[in-house]
């Protein structure tokens, strides 16, 4: 929704961000912590980050390089949110959904390739029954939004029935945002990009965001 829709609003869209993120719906410690062992991937599980994050080893296994680089970018995107939280920053709400989405747009066609179907319905169930809190669990809420603007497949719905509620107030919040959403992923990317972490972004990550920058 639009600024003009007023406070109340933003408020009720996060409130329910947050809720989806599991902060009152699920237990801290039904999680484990999750890294991936093979050291030619990217690593971003908690030996650097301890907290837990999305990336799955099982899912690392049987979906590979592409799920994995998935999943790093997320987890950073989310942590650049978390770093610049609270101090005055001046990026949309949502932003790191967006970014997300603009991720999943440029590397995956699930219309077009249906056998990708399959790695984001693991994705999904993978944080809603695992933690949905941890680091780069925006990218259900991406898979979603993606879903409802008509450019994912309907068939992905399935893998959210377990859904409480659906976070109708941020599709709504996040339609501004793709009004020009060429020049929103790119000033969006440069601000990550421009964001110190330590650890640092990972390799694939920062040479996705630059791609972005172009």
């Amino acid at each position: 929704m639009h600024a003009t829709d007023g406070v109340s609003t933003r408020a009720r869209a996060d409130a329910d961000l947050e809720a989806q993120r599991g902060a009152d719906l699920f237990d801290d410690d039904r999680g484990k912590l999750r890294h991936v062992t093979n050291e030619s991937l990217p690593q971003a599980g908690p030996s650097k980050l301890g907290a837990p994050t999305i990336m799955d080893p099982a899912l690392a296994a049987q979906h590979g390089v592409a799920y994995v680089q998935l999943a790093a970018f997320a987890i950073d995107v989310d942590r650049v949110r978390e770093h610049v939280e609270g101090y005055d920053d001046p990026r949309p709400f949502g932003w790191e959904v967006f970014l997300t989405e603009a991720y999943l747009l440029e590397r995956f066609d699930p219309n077009r390739r249906p056998e990708e179907v399959v790695i984001f319905e693991d994705i999904v169930l993978g944080i809603i029954e695992g933690e949905p809190s941890a680091f780069g669990a925006q990218i259900i809420f991406a898979i979603w939004d993606l879903i409802e603007r008509g450019r994912f497949p309907k068939r992905l719905e399935g893998a959210f029935s377990s859904w409480p509620s659906r976070p109708d107030e941020l599709v709504a919040e996040l339609t501004p945002l793709f009004e020009d959403e060429a020049a929103q992923r790119r000033e969006l990317a440069r601000a990550c990009l421009d964001t110190e972490l330590d650890p640092p972004l990972a390799p694939p990550t920062v040479a996705a965001l630059r791609g972005m920058t172009d």
